[in-house]
């Protein structure tokens, strides 16, 4: 019984419906150009915009506390508790965007956008701001002298 592959068997000539191929140019069976296959690029996915509205505020957690007040936290089993201010709503007061926030355990709604995690919060569930000393007018109270 002859056998069906005969390159395989170390003819180094084989006859195609095609025509005659020798050793390595066997994919050159024709004599027509090949066309090479060039995909079709494809538009980026448009990002999302979230537009927060009334007294909603969207914020990104920070990767690390920035506050030495809640060093104490343990940073790998609990999400930081303060975060950038991204966008606010027409009716928030007190706060803008690019400020620094404190923020509650179980405040706000986790969204997901644009592979990121931000958070949108109400205005009152926002215990303060984060600002550096100088930036404040603190009291006695808080001072980290203590005088």
């Amino acid at each position: 019984m002859p056998r069906k592959d005969l390159l395989a068997s170390g003819q180094r000539t084989a006859k195609f419906v095609g025509g005659v191929g020798e050793g390595e140019d066997l994919h050159k069976v024709s004599d027509e150009p090949r066309m090479e296959f060039v995909p079709e690029p494809t538009a980026a996915p448009k990002r999302k915009v979230f537009r927060p509205v009334g007294d909603v505020l969207l914020i990104r957690r920070n990767e690390k506390p920035v506050s030495p007040l809640m060093a104490g936290v343990n940073v790998e089993k609990e999400k930081p508790l303060d975060g950038l201010v991204l966008a606010i709503g027409p009716r928030v007061k007190e706060f803008k965007v690019g400020m620094t926030v404190v923020f509650g355990k179980w405040a706000g709604t986790i969204l997901s956008l644009n592979g990121e995690e931000p958070i949108m919060v109400h205005e009152e569930e926002l215990l303060g701001e984060l600002a550096d000393e100088e930036d404040t007018n603190i009291g006695v109270c808080c001072s980290p002298a203590g005088v």
